[in-house]
């Protein structure tokens, strides 16, 4: 079996110093909440997928902005290039979707629930104002 990266999307939506997150359904990092988004199919572009992801987890219709940050992930089973971008909300009520078991917006200031490690990673360095972020876990 021959073994690629993927390439996944995320959403950052974040409003009144809150940020929107979804707990994950499937692993890695199961039950652990982190930015809605997802990998990238066959033919689809990066807005394109973006849409999708965000309306399987949050059930939103979103505006793609600008790339926030890009997040490397190499483990000994999988490597995922994670491109977050800034998101508008169009449209739609927020609520869980297919492949995210909660969904629920979380103060920037006070992150007590237990989020993944790249996620919080990714937070701190957005609290800081340099963008793009740019983290690479490297678990080998």
């Amino acid at each position: 079996m021959i073994r690629k990266p993927k390439i996944a999307i995320g959403g950052v939506i974040i409003i009144n110093n809150k940020i929107l997150l979804a707990k994950r359904r499937d692993e890695p990092d199961k039950n652990k909440w982190a930015i809605p988004g997802g990998k990238l199919e066959l033919n689809e572009t990066l807005e394109e997928g973006l849409k999708r992801e965000m309306k399987e987890e949050t059930s939103l219709d979103i505006k793609k902005g600008k790339l926030l940050g890009i997040i490397e992930v190499v483990n000994d089973n999988f490597h995922y290039v994670i491109l977050d971008y800034e998101c508008s909300i169009i449209s739609g009520e927020i609520r869980s979707g297919s492949d995210a078991l909660d969904i629920k917006y979380f103060d920037l200031n006070n992150l007590t629930c237990d989020i993944n490690e790249t996620t919080m990673e990714f937070i701190n360095k957005i609290k800081s104002g340099i963008f793009p972020v740019s983290i690479i876990s490297r678990k080998i």
